[in-house]
């Protein structure tokens, strides 16, 4: 029997008034349902499943169009993994999904806050912090983020991989020359809203993950999500001896669509598993 917990409080990402008339232009809501899917273990049995679902929704009179706030594998949310020292060495090699999957630990008396569209080593994923972290200090990844990182690319080996091998919507960060007008909106389409007046867009997310691992989970956006630029190519920086992010400003117009950046409308959404 599948138990799940729900609770949604609305909150307004809005600081003064002029910003409540710019955030009102655009909302990104979220929501759960159950749906039916295989069983990752036996794929010869059905079972229900929750699903994340992000709502983008153009408030305005005006077309917009901005990137996703959350890069997705066919609907796998992505997270960081720190390490892979709990491992013995034959895993750098030559690693067992579908061991590790079954191996992850239960958090069930733990609470996190999921932080979805946060920018990560060039990436936007999501991201689990215990609530009681300081989001700002914090710097050492949290274990729950890799063993469901483990377990959502047992996913995407086993289903879903082959498709992306050769497809642009593998690609997580841009190069400049994609930045584009028309390659925004023709080649690289996938990874950006657009909105005409008044229509909405809807993204799905499988977080059968988090129902494997259990927990205290609260889903929420992270505001500074819509941005005007987007990280390109990483440079590698001779002093620093590591890649650093290059920040490439977005097209201010792609077709019939004005780019949007800066506050919106949301909500977050409490789960038990």
């Amino acid at each position: 029997m599948r138990t799940i917990k729900i609770h949604i409080g609305l909150f307004m990402l809005l600081s003064a008034i002029n910003a409540s008339l710019s955030s009102q232009n655009i909302s990104i809501e979220l929501s759960t349902k159950w749906v039916k899917g295989f069983d990752i273990f036996q794929k010869d049995s059905t079972i229900c499943y929750p699903e994340l679902i992000i709502t983008y929704r153009n408030n305005s009179d005006t077309n917009y169009y901005f990137q996703k706030i959350s890069n997705s594998r066919c609907g796998l949310p992505m997270l960081p993994c720190g390490t892979l020292l709990q491992y013995p060495i034959d895993e750098y090699l030559n690693p067992n999904y579908l061991k590790r999957t079954k191996t992850h630990g239960n958090y069930a008396n733990e609470y996190y806050n999921v932080i979805i569209g946060r920018d990560m080593s060039f990436n936007k994923g999501w991201i689990c912090m215990n609530d009681t972290t300081n989001i700002e200090l914090e710097e050492e990844i949290e274990m729950i983020n890799c063993d469901l990182a483990d377990i959502y690319e047992y996913l995407y080996r086993e289903n879903v991989s082959e498709l992306l091998n050769n497809s642009e919507s593998a690609k997580f960060y841009f190069s400049i020359s994609d930045l584009t007008p028309a390659k925004i909106l023709n080649e690289f389409r996938e990874k950006f809203v657009f909105l005409m007046s008044g229509e909405t867009y809807i993204n799905t997310y499988n977080i059968c993950g988090f129902q494997l691992v259990k927990g205290n989970f609260t889903f929420y956006i992270d505001p500074s999500s819509l941005k005007n630029y987007v990280n390109t190519t990483p440079v590698w920086d001779k002093n620093q001896l590591k890649y650093i992010e290059v920040k490439t400003a977005l097209p201010k117009e792609v077709g019939e669509y004005k780019l949007y950046s800066g506050k919106f409308n949301s909500n977050k959404i409490s789960i038990i598993f």
